[in-house]
This record gives structure tokens, C-alpha cells and sequence, in this order.
């Protein structure tokens, strides 16, 4: 689903580790959330056995930026 998505991630979500101000510790993943490739490859790199190419076909680029912010140290952010 994700890879028919023409144009750059929208990376505008909300992480709650940051006040109103927007001090605070930055997404520790901004680099690897820049393209769709970006996103599938370090996905892989993460959990090979868990996101097979046939599992990140059928993501969405919201399930992929979900799953990369579960799966490395933006968790907290959540």
C-alpha cells in the first residue's frame, strides 16, 4: 500500500516527551522516517523475521512510521 504513496513522509505527529515549547529530546528515527525505502529498510534491519517484504507490501506508511517508533527508542514518545 505504502509503496503507490508519491511524495515525502508527513512526519508531523505528535510526541509527547515535548512540551509546548518544543524543548525536549528530538525522535531518535527522524533520519530513517524520510522516504518509504528509508522506512522499510530499517524496519528490516530491526526485526528481518517480523517485517518480511510481504508484511511491509501490505503496511501502510502510518503502520510503518507506528511500527519504526514502537520497535526503536521512540517508544516513549507514544
Amino acid at each position: 500500500m505504502a509503496t503507490a504513496q508519491m511524495g515525502p513522509v508527513n512526519q508531523r505527529f505528535t510526541d509527547k516527551r515535548r512540551g509546548r515549547s518544543h524543548d525536549g529530546q528530538a525522535i531518535a528515527e527522524a533520519n530513517n522516517m524520510d522516504t518509504i525505502a528509508e522506512l522499510k529498510a530499517r524496519l528490516t534491519a530491526l526485526k528481518p523475521t517480523s517485517y518480511t517484504a510481504a508484511r511491509l507490501t501490505d503496511m501502510t506508511v502510518n503502520d510503518m512510521v507506528y511500527a519504526l517508533r514502537v520497535e526503536s527508542g521512540d517508544a516513549a514518545g507514544i
